[in-house]
């Protein structure tokens, strides 16, 4: 019979008030019942918060020696699978014999059954004594009676002793749950530092399933967003991604046990979705578990789990969901082998001291992966915002040079004005050998506009952070060209002071426009062309060789073709410019641009002078286009300043500008002649120039291109006499 002596109460109390582990807690718990009453067998049941799970936790003593790890049982069942009926909803103390067990399947097959462990241990009795806290059963302390005497009228002290181990249960259980939360903070905190700086994809989902693993080990993990139908795209992207980015991101240990991303394919992709619609169909749930025959069947449907199941040994699947209000739903699968394989003595006492509510996947795994889940979306939505930040800037950028190309091509292309089809031709081929590194020859008249093109060819081209040297050749004595060009040393020549850098050295990874080029003396293009042939040179009066990275661009108002059959240019220079032509249009071509100039050049020249914007009339402007500008635009350019410095009021005038050039010819109404006189006179221009021969070979029908006949008829309708013109003409 138990000794009711209260020394067992105090000494339980006294020892226990401190424990915080649950491991320790039930040790001590243990070896007080051993020293007491000589116990070598001793459990507890503990039931989960559902009520639906009890835990068992059973210890044996061999001999003297301390209770160790591998002499404790441990094991959890469904309340409804257990062989005899459990008095929950009556507790009281239950003495159950094990003979009437009905037969009963391990929950896991690593682990033996209830019916075993009893059997191992000798067991044929169980004596079940509720435990109590604030009035709530949490479950049941194990006795063997076969080890003491036992009187149903000792209930109250024993009641006594389940409750107190009871109470210091549920204390180290409040303990350990503050101790999680305040480790899950911790987590939560190192997981969003850890994490929420890598941009790199691959490296943060990887990164990141080797934290989850941390947490809750695992061998598999998926990342499945999925959207909510009613909610629209836009907001989604947070969760799922951008555009052509995956929904879903699967991650598996290799051999060596690192992640390694899966290439998703078809199979893959509907297996995951397949776990994902299961975890749907269960309301008002946040988790599932997927194992023993379920988890064969889905083996059995989909290859991808079956693989799983062979190579990586994996026979269980937990999916965690979270749902994101008015954004969607983040599914997190974790599959792993055996759960056993990852868990020490300690760790499964305390998976069981918190009340696990399954066999794979302990409560604390599953709650601490739910609440991860929200900060895993915090991660996921980093990189998805940051990445579509990426996608849209470089959406942005391609944009904004799209509408600058098509600004410039249109309407101001680097400073080129016109739309007319003539200037279009020109830029749309200094948009196409911008960006080479090609020699270009433009041609073009004078006043046309070529050092622009020069300009917008650098501008345009891979070198357009370097300078752009501009060179006219026209401009330079011919003595000093070749040390403008080339550079010269110090004594080179008389005048030569000092060390001088030519322009080809000061282009260098840059541009260098030769302007007139035609006006180069023929020993110098010779030198010239070993620049554009070797890409060196050597200063004047120098020894050694420089060598220049420089793209040429030249420019010319002559033919050069002509120049070259004269002897003027060198024919290997020419071919050696004339890789890519650019025609230059003279303004007369494009009159269509005259109107976008003149307004250009009135701002322009209105802003310098400080004189107000003028206006122009229609029939002025009539005269501009009429006009046949030789000078083309530097002229058009000129001519506007000059009638903004002259004009006075609102309209530029125009009228004392080129010396009348633009004013009309007035006709005079009394000598203008009618179709019939110049017909006439027509006539007898060809009579004159064939001596009155009218019809035949070299005639004036044969000149006019009309019949003999109709020019006789038309003859002696104008009254014009054949004789009366040979006498004319032999006057």
């Amino acid at each position: 019979m138990l000794n009711k002596d209260l020394s067992l109460l105090i000494s339980i109390n006294d020892d226990i008030a401190t424990i915080k582990d649950s491991k320790n807690l039930f040790l001590t718990i243990f070896n007080k019942l051993h020293d007491f009453y000589g116990l070598k067998i001793v459990g507890v049941a503990l039931l989960d918060k559902t009520k639906e799970n009890l835990g068992f936790i059973i210890g044996k003593i061999e001999g003297q020696k301390d209770i160790l790890d591998s002499n404790i049982w441990l094991q959890t069942f469904s309340t409804n699978s257990l062989p005899f009926e459990l008095p929950i909803a009556n507790p009281k103390i239950t003495s159950i014999d094990t003979k009437y067990f009905q037969s009963m399947k391990a929950q896991n097959d690593k682990q033996p059954s209830l019916e075993e462990v009893l059997k191992e241990t000798g067991i044929d009795t169980l004596l079940l004594i509720p435990m109590r806290t604030g009035g709530e059963l949490i479950g049941f302390m194990i006795l063997s009676p076969e080890e003491f005497s036992f009187d149903v009228r000792d209930d109250d002290y024993s009641l006594k002793i389940a409750n107190l181990i009871g109470s210091a249960i549920s204390n180290v259980n409040a303990y350990n749950e503050l101790q999680d939360k305040e480790k899950e903070k911790e987590i939560q905190i190192r997981l969003l530092l850890n994490l929420v700086t890598i941009k790199d994809k691959d490296v943060l989902f990887v990164k990141l399933a080797e934290e989850i693993n941390n947490l809750i080990p695992c061998e598999y993990i998926t990342l499945y967003a999925a959207e909510h139908s009613t909610v629209s795209s836009s907001r989604i992207m947070i969760l799922s991604g951008i555009a052509n980015s995956p929904k879903t991101v699967s991650l598996c240990k290799d051999s060596s046990g690192k992640f390694k991303i899966i290439s998703l394919t078809r199979n893959i992709t509907s297996s995951i979705f397949s776990l994902k619609s299961r975890a749907a169909k269960k309301d008002g749930e946040n988790y599932l578990e997927i194992v023993g025959e379920e988890f064969d069947k889905l083996c059995n449907q989909f290859l991808h789990f079956k693989q799983l199941k062979e190579k990586n040994s994996i026979n269980s699947f937990l999916i965690l969901q979270y749902a994101y209000e008015d954004l969607g739903e983040l599914n997190l699968i974790i599959g792993r082998s055996n759960p056993f394989l990852w868990m020490n003595g300690r760790e499964k006492m305390d998976m069981l001291f918190s009340q696990s509510r399954n066999t794979f996947f302990a409560g604390k795994e599953i709650d601490l992966g739910i609440h991860l889940l929200p900060q895993i979306g915090l991660i996921l939505a980093n990189l998805y915002a940051f990445e579509e930040i990426q996608i849209l800037t470089r959406k942005l950028e391609q944009e904004k040079n799209y509408l600058l190309d098509e600004i410039n091509l249109t309407n101001n292309f680097q400073e080129i004005i016109g739309n007319s089809p003539a200037i279009q031709r020109t830029l749309n081929k200094v948009r196409q050998v911008a960006p080479l590194d090609a020699t270009v020859l433009i041609q073009g008249e004078t006043g046309t506009g070529k050092e622009l093109i020069a300009r917008a060819l650098h501008n345009l081209s891979k070198r357009k952070d370097n300078a752009l040297i501009t060179v006219n050749c026209a401009a330079l004595p011919a003595q000093l060209i070749e040390s403008e060009l080339f550079g010269h040393e110090k004594g080179s020549f008389t005048g030569a002071v000092e060390k001088r850098i030519g322009k080809f050295e000061v282009a260098d990874n840059g541009t260098i426009f030769l302007d007139e080029i035609g006006e180069l003396p023929l020993e110098i293009q010779a030198k010239l062309l070993r620049v554009l042939q070797e890409k060196e040179f050597e200063r004047l009066g120098g020894k050694s060789t420089i060598c220049s990275d420089v793209r040429i661009i030249a420019a010319t108002n002559r033919d050069l073709e002509k120049e070259v059959e004269q002897g003027k240019f060198r024919a290997d220079l020419f071919f050696r410019l004339n890789v890519f032509p650019i025609i230059v249009p003279p303004l007369i071509e494009r009159t269509e641009d005259i109107p976008l100039l003149v307004k250009y050049f009135i701002e322009k020249h209105s802003k310098r002078i400080g004189r107000e914007v003028k206006s122009i009339r229609k029939n002025d402007l009539d005269k501009l286009m009429q006009y046949n500008w030789p000078g083309n635009i530097r002229e058009l350019e000129h001519f506007i300043e000059r009638a903004i410095i002259i004009s006075e009021g609102s309209n530029l005038n125009f009228e004392k500008l080129l010396g009348g050039n633009l004013q009309e010819a007035k006709p005079d109404f009394q000598s203008f002649k009618t179709l019939v006189d110049i017909e006439k006179e027509h006539i007898i221009d060809a009579l004159k120039i064939t001596n009155g021969k009218v019809t035949g070979e070299n005639s004036a029908a044969q000149l006019l291109g009309i019949n003999g006949k109709t020019l006789g008829s038309r003859m002696r309708k104008l009254g014009i006499k054949r004789e009366v013109v040979i006498t004319a003409e032999g006057k």
